[in-house]
């Protein structure tokens, strides 16, 4: 008999394996290098490698086979279309799992926030994203390609728009912003006749100021002031935001007569101590929805622990989040 689950956060940068038991107890529990075949030189060859490496150590760590696995879900980053889930889904065949789900890493954020693993996460870290899993079992991520999916949030987004505002108040008769001085103090400057050369030799150069918190803080500082600038910055992702989590709860399966639980995940929501874009957003949902009841979670479980409740789910276990929170703390 199948009497254990798998959970699986592929991140770019490490990753996360753990095994539990039918009874919650965790049994094995491995931290990994990348996932995402994006930051890989091998791309999906690569990943295959790791993965066929990776799953079969942890399965033996936890002195267990494939066999044994009742369910498991793979959150993966970098994996943002059908075709991609495929691809990685054929792979994780070969490893001897039966059943299973292959999903975006964002996905995991629905069951790790939401007490019945269904809802919408909106994640604004590194970059932007938005995910669901509604009461009929289907989930669906969106946005995350930038440009393309005109995605206005992540830290280097805030940063990046700062850097523009204050451009077109030097340059461009734009409107005058307290960001000017937060960012020429941070590059050590005075003169806006050293503004360029100097911000691209940080953005691009050996100083990397690219995503750094000190540059993404400066729209959020601001804006606690009362910058009217910056308070455009933080309004224009938080209705992006806002418009995501209203498209995915009116398309869905998501009935008005139900609670709408939204988590909002990732170091924009939860670390940054400005909370102004979470309050923009509930405002804007709450327009958009016409008041329907929805309930709003911050994030502090591992984004493994959602891929660890929703394979429980899937398994038929009965799981306590605290419990599974607690059994994680080892990583």
């Amino acid at each position: 008999m199948a009497n254990y689950i798998l959970g699986v956060d592929a991140g770019g940068t490490k990753s996360h394996l753990v095994i539990f038991d039918r009874n919650g107890q965790c049994a094995s529990a491995t931290t990994y290098g990348p996932l995402n075949h994006e930051v890989m030189e091998g791309s999906y060859a690569e990943l295959e490698e790791r993965l066929l490496e990776v799953i079969p150590r942890t399965l033996q760590d936890a002195g267990i086979t494939a066999d044994d696995v009742a369910y498991a879900v793979f959150g993966v980053a970098g994996v943002d279309t059908k075709a991609q889930m495929k691809l990685v889904s054929d792979m994780v065949t070969k490893t001897g799992l039966k059943h299973f789900t292959v999903c975006n890493d964002a996905v995991l954020g629905v069951p790790a926030g939401s007490p019945d693993c269904v809802g919408i996460c909106a994640i604004s870290g590194t970059g932007f994203k938005v995910a669901a899993i509604d009461y009929s079992g289907v989930s669906l991520d969106i946005c995350g390609l930038g440009s393309y999916t005109d995605d206005r949030g992540g830290g280097s987004w805030f940063g990046l728009r700062a850097c523009g505002e204050v451009y077109n108040y030097l340059y461009r008769l734009g409107q005058k912003t307290v960001m000017k001085d937060m960012l020429f103090e941070l590059l050590g400057i005075s003169d806006k006749g050293e503004y360029l050369d100097v911000i691209t030799e940080n953005l691009y150069g050996g100083a990397n100021l690219y995503n750094s918190v000190d540059l993404n803080s400066i729209a959020f500082r601001a804006a606690a002031q009362g910058d009217e600038v910056a308070l455009g910055i933080l309004r224009e992702s938080a209705t992006q935001y806002a418009g995501a989590i209203a498209r995915l709860a009116t398309d869905m399966d998501f009935p008005a007569d139900k609670v709408l639980n939204v988590t909002l995940a990732g170091s924009v929501f939860v670390k940054q101590q400005v909370k102004i874009v979470p309050e923009m957003i509930k405002e804007l949902v709450a327009k958009a929805l016409g008041g329907r009841e929805v309930t709003y979670t911050m994030l502090e479980a591992p984004p493994v622990a959602g891929a660890v409740l929703w394979a429980a789910q899937k398994a038929g276990f009965e799981f306590d989040a605290a419990a599974v929170e607690k059994g994680l703390r080892k990583l």
